[in-house]
């Protein structure tokens, strides 16, 4: 039995390719992009009540602005587009995907770290981030900005499903990042926090793995100890990733299984968003047997 733990706080596989000049490449052939790249419009928003929401609202917002796969996500960031940046004056809708002034009415009145204060239940209707993550809710255990992931020991991805499966679905951050898609009006067909390859962890993600996520359009939650980022890029020729660190503006890197400001990588949130089951069914698609919606 795999043992969960709890933290508080490209290879492109190309089967057959048609290249700009029109040859085919055929099967058995694969191959690198060398040097730097990085997502179109990367938003780069500053910390709003959680580094682990913000870094995934700066995804949200991606999808927000830029869809994926040829869907609009255009619910994500909702009464408007998702800003480019959140740095500076404001109010942003973006903050508001983040963290409503809901969520921080009824969790966040003691400020940042502090712990007790949430208001008694009735609370606001769930509408953010920050709330179907359980970032800052007493009741789930996280202080003020804090959010809880769970993973597998061994590396293996630990999924929407892992987390309904052991009964931590009401504790997961990951988990919460779902049920926000949930209700902004669409799906995941992978959604899940891994830690990252080391000896120790053979099954665990890998550089190559977030070179195939960033090359077919799908940013990353950096994990590091005490912090979440959000990676948008990077470059193969050093094994750097390139990231947003929710705490300055402007692009900041850190080399894949290093550290950033002292804190050592331990692992990411990866996920792929598809439209709502109804326009699944209508592609043809099928619909995910997961039910979230837990609060």
């Amino acid at each position: 039995m795999k043992k969960l733990l709890e933290l508080c706080t490209v290879v492109a596989l190309i089967l057959t390719v048609t290249t700009a000049q029109g040859n085919v490449i055929p099967d058995g052939i694969a191959f690198y992009k060398q040097g730097s790249v990085t997502l179109s419009d990367p938003g780069d928003y500053d910390w709003w009540h959680g580094c682990s929401p913000t870094s995934a609202g700066m995804i949200m917002g991606h999808y927000d602005v830029c869809g994926y796969n040829g869907q609009s996500y255009s619910n994500l960031v909702q009464s408007g587009n998702a800003e480019n940046n959140t740095y500076g004056g404001g109010p942003y809708l973006a903050n508001d995907a983040i963290a409503s002034s809901g969520h921080i009415s009824d969790f966040y009145s003691g400020g940042y770290l502090a712990s007790g204060d949430d208001v008694a239940p009735p609370w606001h209707s769930f509408d953010c981030l920050a709330d179907f993550m359980g970032t800052s809710q007493d009741s789930v255990g996280n202080v003020n900005g804090s959010t809880t992931f769970y993973y597998w020991t061994d590396g293996a991805p630990f999924t929407e499903s892992d987390a309904a499966t052991y009964g931590v679905a009401n504790l997961d951050g990951m988990y919460g990042i779902g049920e926000y898609l949930e209700y902004a009006g669409y799906d995941a067909a992978t959604l899940y926090t891994q830690l990252i390859y080391t000896p120790s962890t053979p099954l665990g993600f890998t550089f190559s793995q977030y070179v195939a996520e960033i090359n077919a359009g799908r940013p990353v939650i950096i994990q590091v100890e005490g912090h979440s980022m959000y990676g948008y890029g990077y470059d193969s020729t050093a094994a750097t990733v390139l990231l947003h660190d929710t705490w300055t503006l402007g692009q900041h890197s850190m080399t894949w299984g290093g550290s950033y400001s002292g804190m050592s990588q331990w692992g990411v949130v990866a996920l792929t968003p598809i439209p709502e089951p109804a326009t699944i069914c209508l592609l043809g698609l099928g619909a995910l047997s997961l039910i979230r919606r837990k609060k």
